[in-house]
């Protein structure tokens, strides 16, 4: 271990002492590198101003305009845009108030006039269930009385108002209308329409129109509750519907977060009716309707799961009426294939989802009027998601329209009386900016027609509408024959129309339905909203679909209806699992690595006698290199960074086997079938895989797995012969590290940032990386698939940070602290106070977890001895770690974290 490595431990485990700790995932700074388009630019970073136009990667005939840089100490950083009834631009700052851009005219880039906007948001909250109120007239806006600050995430000019959705200001989160009513330009009426409980980066979010002007939908993420009073539901009966128990994120995030998750809603222009429309997204910051009225979105991931089965990555989904689309908290992430959730239509790999919005009304060429375009802020890049028919869905084939570096895109909107594409960057205070995007070139950009809908598209519409029915024998009647449709969404929407009627109704109809494929959708829906007495016959009825016979594509929703059949309505008699553990033994294990996940699983809650001795062998069998890796997430993460290919090649046998951890992660649950020797077999697992490497979150799951299987040993003298035999040897964090020679200083922003200026190129990439070791970086933050997870990943920061930006972040972590890594302080009624997350709640204690180098420890508190919870406002992070370094050292540093960990960067060419 180097010299240096000692002291800056000891300051980081100071601030553990006073139980500082990090909270959960930060869905904007992820794992991965730069995108293919961006390797082959040049890697010029600007010290503090955005990134000039012309550094942009643009398609042929297209140009980005700067349009404006937004003083930061005055205006904030812009992360909502919306396009007013006279073309005007408003921005909105991520922690303050709301910006009218006058923008120049096309064919000039100077003289955008920005002017704020008065805004009084009072320090109101209507009571749950009551109707919204209008704050009085601006008289009350200059009294002092209420705070000009507004924190919008979602802009939309509809209805001859300004709807605003508030996700920063705590007392004021949820859905808010601004009016002039008296005709001066300016709002002077500021109504509450309806309370969202949750904020920050994972509350409420974006808005959008419905296509037929009535209506207004609204992404909220993860950490929001349903609305106070829920008017009506398209999706029913959702759950988590694990067969084994879930494990939670191994670093405490989203503990206790159960579904529906991230959802989409709307409302009527009043907010008085609410109207839950579709489930199970992590976090979606923003929702866009394509030309013929189908809603789009682009979800998150969750990057500290890389390396795992339930890794997803960010992806573009199709959102329909009632659908659920598999985000369950920790490792209960629902795969694709479930037949009750549905697909993304493209996968894009790891990124922090921002904007959405599709091309109607730009002065584009046809192809990107009816493309899609999907904000990535982490990485830098607005994509361009062009849509193919693929039956009563699209599949997308992505293109970057706009990449740089830094490019920390926001939100984006087209407007319709200019044509022109407008996005802004910024967010937790960066630097923030707007552009603009024209098309200079030949080709046509008449109004382009969209492409007619398919038939499968008006068949799933139709029965979309009878989501919103009560029960009848006509609407059964109408959706049944489409349960055995060969499309998936077709059936989805037949299936979520069957469970808003009566089970007694229909039930006998779905015991005796001879289609294999209807069979399975119709007992799907009595799984899932049917009482517990018909589970014998829906078991019997199961039981006659012979998986053995099912075509290939019926096997996995089959299997998923037998899942269903128990997480629904409980662990049959020990006679009947027996029965049926028998049944389903001879299938395992199966030619599918998905449908083999599956089978353990379902084998291991049915207690089968051989599932463990058939399973512990499989841990030494290689994951089979097949197509279906995309869908595990392996293949988007290789296609989206450069850089990780390098990173994996030079780690090589460091990749996880994500089939094996499926095994192990069922293993745990086993308590039939083990011998000594299989024990021996598979704890000796562990230590052989712990050099593997994933996100933020994957060694804490691959050591809970080890702690809840250990559990389950009951001779004290075995546990502990296998504990010695499993645990991982400690790897030398400190490999690599160069001490720092200095003389170092005690470096502010100013200075550091003027030392930068125009100095990083002809970089020492070997120094820069082994400073990043040294200076004890690599203990709280990941790059490149190496380091702790207490920080953010710093893989990506080039992308989105200027070098003053980036050092801001380490000169004065303080500064800024966003929700996704902040603490709190807790005093309690003896005098005691704590600080650090909750992480979950049992039995009226607050589980506490104080300090961020041993995430795994929890300190219990009584929720009733805590007199007050608050925000604590000092980052965990020390300040002063890069005061070490002399200034040639300093600047080898900053190279090496702006490259990404590239040693082909040109800041390293000599």
């Amino acid at each position: 271990m180097s010299p240096a490595l000692p002291l800056i431990l000891r300051a980081c485990l100071g601030l553990a002492a006073i139980a500082v700790t990090a909270a959960a995932a930060d869905p904007k700074r992820k794992a991965a590198g730069q995108t293919p388009g961006q390797a082959a630019r040049a890697a010029v970073s600007t010290i503090a101003a955005p990134t000039d136009p012309a550094a942009l990667q643009v398609p042929p005939g297209f140009k980005v305009e700067l349009l404006y840089t937004v003083p930061k100490e005055e205006e904030g950083s812009w992360v909502a845009l919306a396009v007013d009834p006279k073309g005007r631009i408003t921005a909105g700052d991520q922690y303050g108030g709301l910006y009218r851009i006058t923008v120049p005219p096309i064919g000039t880039s100077t003289g955008a006039k920005v002017e704020k906007l008065a805004i009084t948001v009072p320090d109101v909250t209507p009571p749950p269930g009551t109707e919204s109120r209008p704050t009085p007239k601006r008289a009350q806006a200059t009294d002092g009385s209420a705070s000009p600050s507004v924190g919008a995430h979602g802009l939309l000019y509809a209805f001859g108002s300004l709807y605003v959705m508030i996700g920063e200001v705590p007392a004021k989160h949820g859905l808010w209308r601004f009016r002039d009513t008296d005709g001066d330009d300016q709002f002077d009426e500021f109504t509450y329409l309806r309370e969202m409980r949750g904020g920050g980066e994972h509350g409420p979010h974006g808005l959008a129109l419905s296509p037929d002007g009535k209506s207004i939908y609204f992404a909220n993420g993860n950490y929001s509750d349903l609305p106070a009073r829920l008017d009506l539901s398209r999706p029913v009966r959702w759950d988590e519907d694990h067969l084994l128990p879930r494990m939670w994120d191994a670093r405490g995030h989203a503990k206790n977060r159960y579904a529906p998750g991230g959802y989409v809603g709307r409302t009527d222009p009043d907010g008085r009716v609410i109207e839950l429309f579709a489930i199970g997204f992590r976090n979606h910051y923003d929702l866009a309707f394509d030309q013929n009225g189908e809603l789009f979105t682009y979800d998150s991931d969750m990057e500290w799961d890389q390396g795992t089965p339930w890794y997803m990555p960010t992806r573009i989904n199709h959102v329909i009426g009632g659908g659920d689309y598999g985000w369950r908290s920790g490792a209960g992430r629902w795969p694709d294939y479930y037949a009750d959730s549905l697909p993304a239509t493209l996968n894009l790999g790891p990124g922090s989802p921002t904007g959405t919005v599709f091309g109607t009304g730009a002065k584009f060429p046809a192809k990107y009027q009816l493309a899609l375009y999907a904000a990535d802020w982490t990485y830098g890049t607005l994509y361009a998601v062009h849509h193919q028919p693929d039956g009563a869905t699209y599949r997308g084939v992505r293109e970057e329209f706009v990449a740089g570096k830094p490019l920390p895109l926001t939100d984006l909107v087209i407007n319709p009386l200019d044509g022109a594409l407008y996005f802004a960057v910024g967010g937790r205070r960066t630097q923030a900016a707007l552009y603009r995007v024209t098309y200079t070139g030949n080709e046509s950009t008449a109004p382009a027609k969209p492409a007619p809908l398919a038939p499968e598209v008006m068949l799933r519409r139709s029965l979309e509408e009878l989501h919103a029915e009560g029960t009848g024998p006509v609407a059964i009647a109408t959706l049944w024959p489409h349960l055995g449709h060969p499309d998936r969404f077709v059936r989805f929407a037949a299936r979520a129309a069957l469970e808003r009627q009566l089970p007694e109704i229909w039930a006998d109809r779905a015991l005796n339905e001879k289609n294999p494929r209807a069979s399975i959708e119709a007992l799907i829906a009595l799984a899932r909203v049917g009482r517990k007495h018909y589970q014998p016959r829906l078991l019997d009825a199961l039981g006659r679909l012979d998986l053995a016979q099912q075509p290939a594509d019926l096997v996995l929703p089959l299997l998923r209806a037998w899942q269903l059949a128990f997480t629904r309505m409980g662990k049959p008699d020990v006679a009947t699992c027996a029965r049926l553990a028998a049944k389903f033994d001879p299938l395992f294990p199966h030619a599918d690595a998905f449908v083999n996940r599956e089978l353990v699983s379902l084998l291991i809650f049915l207690d089968s006698p051989t599932v463990v001795a058939k399973t512990v062998p499989l841990l030494s069998v290689s994951e089979p290199p097949t197509a279906t890796f995309e869908q595990i997430g392996g293949a988007q993460l290789t296609a989206r960074n450069d850089n990780y290919g390098k990173v994996v090649n030079s780690v090589g046998a460091n990749r996880p086997d994500r089939q094996q951890i499926a095994y192990a992660y069922n293993l745990r649950h086993a308590t039939t079938g083990w011998t000594p020797k299989l024990r021996v077999e598979f704890f000796s697992w562990f230590a052989r895989t712990a050099p593997w490497r994933g996100g933020s979150s994957f060694s804490g799951f691959i050591q809970n797995i080890r702690t809840e299987s250990l559990a389950l040993v009951a001779d004290p003298a075995e546990r502990a012969a296998l504990d010695a035999l499993s645990k991982p040897v400690a790897a030398a964090l400190a490999a690599g590290a160069i001490s720092p020679q200095g003389p170092g200083r005690n470096y502010t922003v100013t200075e550091a940032t003027a030392l930068a200026q125009g100095h990083l190129t002809g970089r020492d990439f070997a120094r820069g990386k082994g400073l990043y070791i040294g200076t004890a970086c690599i203990v709280c933050h990941r790059f490149n698939q190496d380091g702790s997870g207490i920080g953010p990943d710093l893989t990506g920061a080039g992308n989105r940070y200027t070098v003053k930006d980036l050092l801001e972040n380490i000169i004065e972590p303080s500064k800024v602290i966003s929700d996704q890594y902040d603490s709190q302080q807790f005093d309690l009624a003896d005098g005691t106070t704590l600080v650090g997350r909750v992480v979950g709640e049992e039995n009226g204690e607050l589980l506490l977890m104080s300090n961020p180098f041993m995430p795994d420890e929890k300190t219990r508190v009584k929720a009733a001895a805590v007199k007050s919870r608050k925000t604590y406002p000092v980052s965990m992070m020390p300040p002063g770690l890069i005061n070490s370094l002399n200034p040639e050292e300093l600047k080898d540093l900053l190279a090496y974290l702006l490259s990404g960990g590239n040693p082909d960067d040109k800041m390293f060419k000599r």
